[in-house]
């Protein structure tokens, strides 16, 4: 059953009784440096004429000490733009966005039009959102233009998280479908009682597997008169929104200020994040926790965030293999990344059987499963690399033998059977 299927199978009674609905959260305002108006124009073709731009340039974008957000309001005339820069390393996640006032639900009244440091424009018109992760440590040149016969408010927001992926997996995630998306959301806000702002197509960072690509991102916000701490936050998710889904080990964190937790199902991975920070205007000695500096609960502001996205991998070991010259067999499932199943080796004319229900487990990082096995014959288990050649073969090989009596060949090609 697919990840969508089921998850609609587990809500089908809920949404009986409960109505979707959408709601806003507003995000900090930081202004950008002083404009400095320039003469600089930019053709761009239109469908009648050529259309001479009156550009602004903002210069370069600086974000605060210690942030990864930033959102920036301004206002444009028909015919004008606004131009700025902004930097990143290599591996980071760039994404912008842009809103108009007014809005517009047939056409965008703005448009973002972004260049590389070659001046190559890497977005096609209209745009009004935008996210990749960076090929190269570079400076891109980002211009908000006017699509309006009328002066518009616009609202930018950028954001750039300090983690790195190796841009070959930047786009390994895509969002799940949109009905799922808001299933979940009505989930969430049942399980906070507090309202929820859905974003269907948002930024996906899997920080712990370094990689990234796009997804569903649902957030909410509150004051510690809301929420007792963070992993208690974390907890009723896992059973809520989480329910049915296995939890990553590697993805649990915790911390005065924060806690974290990723699960699994299918192809799918949910990452949930709680945290909180003081109040604006609140200060806290520097020498002492933040937990020991006599916060009132409705001055702990909180943050949660659920985001879900499904793995594009095109390939999976999930089925029977064999090596065709000693019989070894292997039984895989796949599970997101979990790759786990048995083995059964026949050897010394059948008088050696080495064979477990429950034998194969480990995680799948490209096409390479790095698994522990265990023998029958030994209470010591060893380590292995399974890897994925195409649709019909995987190569076995042992990393590190376990200690005592085993029969797993020490390599392997096999093929897979029809089930």
């Amino acid at each position: 059953m697919t990840l969508k299927n089921q998850i609609h199978f587990y809500f089908a009674l809920l949404l009986t009784f409960v109505l979707l609905a959408g709601c806003s959260q507003p995000a900090a305002v930081i202004p950008i440096a002083t404009q400095t108006s320039t003469d600089e124009a930019a053709d761009t073709a239109t469908d009648t004429a050529q259309t001479i731009w009156q550009v602004t340039d903002a210069g370069p974008l600086k974000f605060n000490p210690g942030t990864t957000f930033m959102q920036t309001p301004g206002d444009l005339k028909p015919y004008t733009a606004i131009r700025f820069t902004v930097s990143a390393l290599q591996g980071q996640q760039v994404s912008m966005w842009l809103t108009t006032e007014p809005g517009s639900a047939e056409a965008p009244l703005a448009t973002l039009t972004i260049m590389d440091a070659s001046g190559t424009i890497l977005t096609s018109e209209p745009l009004t959102y935008w996210s990749q992760v960076l090929p190269i440590d570079q400076t891109y040149t980002v211009e908000i233009k006017s699509l309006a016969k009328e002066d518009i408010l616009y609202s930018f927001r950028i954001e750039i998280p300090a983690e790195t992926v190796d841009p070959a997996s930047g786009a390994v995630y895509e969002p799940i479908d949109l009905s799922v998306c808001q299933l979940l959301k009505q989930e969430m806000t049942t399980a906070l009682n507090k309202e929820v702002h859905p974003e269907p197509y948002a930024p996906f960072l899997d920080a712990v597997g370094r990689e990234a690509g796009q997804g569903c991102r649902l957030t909410a916000a509150g004051t510690g008169a809301d929420f007792s701490d963070p992993r208690s936050v974390v907890n009723t998710l896992i059973s809520t929104v989480g329910a049915g889904w296995t939890q990553a080990q590697d993805y649990a964190a915790d911390g005065v200020t924060g806690s974290a937790a990723g699960l699994y199902r299918d192809m799918g991975l949910m990452l949930i994040k709680v945290n909180w920070k003081p109040e604006m205007g609140v200060e806290c000695p520097a020498d002492q926790p933040l937990d020991a500096c006599g916060l009132s609960p409705e001055q702990k502001i909180y943050s949660v965030e659920v985001t879900i996205a499904q793995n594009t991998a095109d390939f999976s070991m999930d089925g029977s293999w064999v090596d065709a010259n000693t019989g070894f067999t292997l039984n895989l499932y796949q599970d997101w990344k979990q790759v786990y199943g048995q083995h059964v080796v026949v050897v010394q004319d059948g008088s050696k059987i080495d064979s477990l229900e429950a034998s194969i487990n480990g995680w799948l990082k490209g096409r390479v499963a790095t698994v522990q096995f265990q023998s029958s014959f030994t209470d010591q288990p060893g380590t292995a690399e399974i890897t994925y050649i195409d649709v019909n073969t995987i190569q076995w090989k042992i990393i590190t033998a376990p200690a005592g009596e085993f029969y797993l060949p020490l390599e392997a090609t096999l093929l897979r059977t029809a089930q």
